[in-house]
């Protein structure tokens, strides 16, 4: 069974595969193994636009629209069959090679109506407007390219006629009417081009060769802003590589300096650190100092506590005799000029406390400024202290003793 189907097909040379049919055109493939007419296609391959919208009237040229297909780059081939029976074969050669861009249409001329099949199904569809036209012999004298005149007058697409038709010079007097020009002929093959089309394609290709020639005066501008530019940068680099030569000495000189400032910051780092071990001395005699002073501020405080005790009591001593003397106000005169005199006694002692307790005030005041004075000087000479430790020489340099300690303790053991 595989062997019948084999043998009903036709393999062209580029592997496409079509029906047999009993008609001229599949009998000369079948002799050729290849493309019917390919050497006129191939030379009317150069009329047909890119990306087009091709027309084929005649199902039996399925060779043609899958050439347009394949090597035309077309977009779009309409293939148009009356009959049924050969619409489906035409149908089925293009699903068999599996031809997107082919599709099959059954057409009512009378209503231009144009139907597909789809598993039976009727689907009416409209074509896009053609930009090639392809009527054979057949369609030709059947009237089917008139049937296209509308489109025709307005699209003015490419058409590809068969000459050898009987009524050829009634379409040649209708194309001569729609500045239609012949551009090649072959074989009874011929493609005719509307003027209008040919001059917009002329001014088309005058503009594209306008457009190369500004493009090439572009491109040699470019190529002499690219030597100039090459000149530039070789010049810049010379002028770096000297820049370069100049900032390496500087570099060195640089370093040198370097040096020389870290052995001068060696010598102020020894300085430093028998500045801070005079500090720590200078440190510890302040904080003995602090101390004795607390402690004596301490003891005026006592002392100044027991005064303002005394002075308390004395008061109370003058008020309960201030108040004996009220109450025996009463008595005779001798008494009062009696504790008058007593009074008058005891009021030197009292001036004197009172002096002593002001001169103990005053040395008391003294001693609390010299007290917050000794406080703040420790605390700027902490602060210092502290600054001085956190320098990143010190640090370093701290690093570095231990490092010398411990290597002298592993050279020791």
């Amino acid at each position: 069974m595989d062997m019948t189907k084999n043998n009903a097909l036709l393999k062209l040379s580029d592997n496409v595969k079509l029906n047999r049919r009993k008609n001229p055109i599949a009998m000369e493939m079948a002799r050729t193994k290849d493309y019917y007419q390919k050497t006129i296609l191939e030379a009317f391959m150069t009329y047909i636009p890119e990306q087009a919208v091709i027309y084929e009237m005649d199902s039996r040229f399925v060779s043609h629209a899958i050439y347009f297909l394949k090597y035309g780059h077309a977009r779009q081939v309409y293939l148009f069959e009356t009959n049924r029976a050969k619409y489906r074969e035409a149908r089925n050669d293009v699903q068999r090679n599996h031809l997107v861009g082919i599709e099959c249409l059954q057409p009512n001329w009378d209503t231009k109506r144009f139907a597909r099949w789809d598993k039976d199904q009727l689907t009416y569809v409209t074509p896009s407007p053609a930009d090639v036209i392809h009527a054979s012999e057949a369609a030709i004298e059947a009237g089917l390219l008139l049937k296209f005149s509308a489109e025709v007058e307005k699209y003015k697409p490419v058409l590809w006629l068969d000459t050898s038709s009987h009524n050829f010079a009634e379409i040649a007097k209708w194309l001569e009417k729609l500045h239609y020009r012949l551009q090649i002929e072959q074989n009874d093959q011929a493609i005719y081009v509307s003027q209008e089309t040919k001059e917009a394609e002329e001014e088309k290709n005058e503009l594209e060769a306008k457009l190369l020639e500004r493009l090439e005066t572009y491109k040699r501008q470019i190529n002499q802003l690219q030597q100039e530019c090459e000149q530039q940068i070789s010049h810049m680099q010379s002028e770096q590589a000297k820049k370069l030569a100049v900032m390496e000495t500087e570099h060195r000189a640089v370093v040198k300096k370097l040096d020389e400032e870290m052995q001068l910051k060696t010598v102020q780092v020894k300085k430093i650190a028998t500045m801070e071990t005079e500090h720590r001395a200078t440190v510890r005699r302040l904080e003995e100092e602090v101390k004795q002073q607390a402690e004596l501020a301490k003891q005026h405080e006592q002392e100044t506590k027991q005064s303002q005790k005394e002075t308390r009591e004395a008061r109370q001593v003058v008020q309960h005799i201030s108040d004996a003397l009220n109450a025996e106000k009463a008595m005779n005169h001798d008494l009062n000029k009696r504790i008058f005199a007593l009074l008058a006694e005891e009021k030197p002692v009292l001036l004197t406390m009172e002096k002593r307790q002001t001169q103990q005030q005053k040395e008391l005041s003294s001693l609390r400024y010299e007290n917050r004075k000794l406080a703040r000087n420790l605390t700027i000479a902490t602060e210092k202290y502290q600054r001085l430790n956190d320098t990143k020489v010190i640090r370093v340099m701290r690093k570095y003793w231990n490092f010398k300690k411990k290597r002298r303790l592993r050279n020791d053991t």
